[in-house]
């Protein structure tokens, strides 16, 4: 499925590599407020804003804060010329009381990072990197709300969901497989065990209509971060058939819906969640312990190299 990258990728994806900066990840992880919940600690959340909306435009972009009706999403936009947009989204939202440094921190400092790196480029579609609010609802009315706002202007050609994305651990055992996956995906079973069950791999869900996303992404972070790093599995309510009959038969599907991507899905968006699979690999996980400290800024710096390749291969 993963294609090797051409010279001509693989020498801009070593371009990309080399400014996607671990200590500057590490540093506006580090300096994001936290806990970022909108009825618990509001002054928090609108620090925190504030903080993503200043690094959006110290990085030459756009940005704005958008208000909806319940919360409120920071904006990046680089206009193109065609009338369709690549969009990549990380919720800025945390439960009540979490650090939150990898759900959902480590996505929204890897869209300031990924700014950065575009920040040099023009494209023919308009690119968009929002942090939204509101995912730890599960009803995820910040993507609702941006979807509105950008179907009304240009229509949306893929997005790439970030979604806890820096963590990681090399020890046994240290990956939860849920209960009946090995029947939907015994090859990605089987790798998974193969690596006794270490949780060094990100996970990416797609659906078919966003196999384009797939590619141009995982094969970016195969290439920074080898053939291992990267495990690619179908949404299972989308398979033929047996999908509207999974929540019952294998409960355990339900973990494939639990992000911003669904809310892309439901308008027949092509969308693809990248993610380290939270609680599935991390203990600390919606808990005061979720901290800076306790992440792998090479894999996350990786993960922005790879997008960044994605978008200069998607938006022309």
């Amino acid at each position: 499925m993963l294609r090797s990258l051409g010279e001509r990728e693989r020498l801009l994806l070593d371009e990309l590599a080399a400014q996607a900066d671990v200590g500057r990840l590490r540093a506006d992880l580090e300096a994001l407020p936290a806990p970022r919940h909108r009825r618990s600690d509001p002054q928090r959340m609108a620090a925190a804003e504030a903080f993503v909306e200043s690094r959006f435009h110290d990085a030459g972009w756009d940005a704005e804060r958008r208000s909806f009706e319940c919360g409120v999403n920071v904006v990046a936009v680089r206009e193109g010329v065609e009338p369709t947009a690549l969009v990549v989204v990380a919720h800025l939202d945390t439960v009540a009381g979490s650090a939150g440094a990898d759900d959902n921190g480590s996505g929204v400092v890897a869209l300031i990072e990924l700014a950065r790196l575009l920040a040099p480029f023009r494209f023919r579609r308009s690119v968009v990197l929002a942090a939204v609010d509101l995912e730890e609802t599960g009803d995820f009315a910040g993507s609702e709300a941006l979807i509105a706002e950008l179907q009304a202007q240009r229509r949306i050609a893929g997005t790439i969901v970030f979604e806890c994305i820096g963590f990681t651990d090399s020890s046994p055992n240290s990956q939860r497989i849920p209960p009946g996956l090995g029947l939907l995906y015994p090859g990605q079973v089987a790798r998974a065990r193969a690596l006794d069950r270490a949780g060094v791999w990100t996970l990416v869900i797609h659906r078919s209509s966003g196999m384009p996303l797939v590619r141009a992404f995982g094969e970016g972070l195969v290439a920074m971060a080898g053939a291992d790093a990267v495990l690619v599995v179908r949404d299972p309510l989308s398979l033929p058939i047996i999908g509207p009959i999974l929540p019952w038969a294998v409960p355990t599907v339900r973990h494939f819906a639990r992000s911003d991507h669904v809310a892309f899905w439901r308008h027949s968006i092509p969308a693809i969640q990248v993610t380290d699979t939270a609680d599935l690999r991390n203990p600390r996980y919606h808990t005061g312990l979720d901290l800076p400290a306790t992440l792998d800024y090479r894999r996350l710096a990786d993960t922005v190299a790879a997008t960044a390749l994605a978008i200069h291969r998607l938006a022309g």
